[in-house]
């Protein structure tokens, strides 16, 4: 395992480049410890083997700026600025429309819509600078467990798992006990909170009175 460094550049161009060949990456966020690669359809493939993951529900991707999410085709609405200009970068993720389809399946949901997040969190804000480019995301955890805590959790989870022979783990240290991040659906004319997370509905609400509460722990 490596230390997840943020001011050592050699690392970060160093973990910018496994990416580009195809590498997977273990690396601390805002939340827990998160699971990514490049953004296409082989990458997708290997998290989905990795994890141990059905195809029913899409990765979100990471993204470096809010700039790079116009120009990467996805359809950013009045109600998603307003949220990312209050939360972001944050533990809150939004889910924008992908009109021209873009997306590969995977990280593209049935109805269209692309799971998106400024991430605040020092190593991957570092890493964004030097790789400009999405990123998939995903717990480090197999599909039906708890979400990883430590790099070692990363590790002894996907022991023996397909795929680990490509993917580098990264140390942040332990991660604190959090909510994951708040999701919220800004593909239709009226947004909705799909899951509760580490923003609390009155606070996105405080922000956009017209949201609505969609999750499975609304009334």
């Amino acid at each position: 395992m490596l230390p997840a460094d943020a001011g050592n550049q050699d690392l970060l161009e160093g973990v910018a480049g496994h990416l580009e060949r195809g590498g997977l990456l273990g690396y601390p966020t805002e939340t827990v410890y998160g699971l990514g690669g490049r953004v296409d359809r082989d990458r997708i493939a290997a998290l989905r083997a990795l994890k141990g993951r059905g195809e029913g529900k899409p990765f979100l991707i990471l993204v470096p700026t809010v700039v790079g999410i116009a120009e990467s085709g996805l359809e950013w609405s009045a109600s998603a600025e307003r949220l990312a200009e209050a939360f972001w970068p944050g533990p809150l993720t939004l889910v924008l429309r992908d009109p021209e389809g873009r997306h590969p399946q995977g990280v593209r949901g049935p109805s269209g819509g692309v799971a998106v997040r400024l991430s605040p969190a020092p190593f991957v804000r570092a890493l964004m600078e030097v790789w400009r480019r999405p990123l998939l995301s995903t717990s480090a955890n197999p599909a039906g467990t708890v979400p990883a805590r430590t790099a070692a959790g990363v590790r002894d989870s996907l022991v023996g798992r397909e795929g680990t022979s490509r993917l580098w783990i990264l140390d942040g240290g332990p991660q604190p006990a959090s909510e994951p991040s708040t999701l919220v659906d800004c593909t239709g004319p009226r947004p909705g909170l799909l899951r509760r997370g580490a923003i609390p509905l009155e606070a996105l609400q405080a922000v956009l009175p017209e949201l609505e509460d969609r999750s499975s722990s609304s009334g």
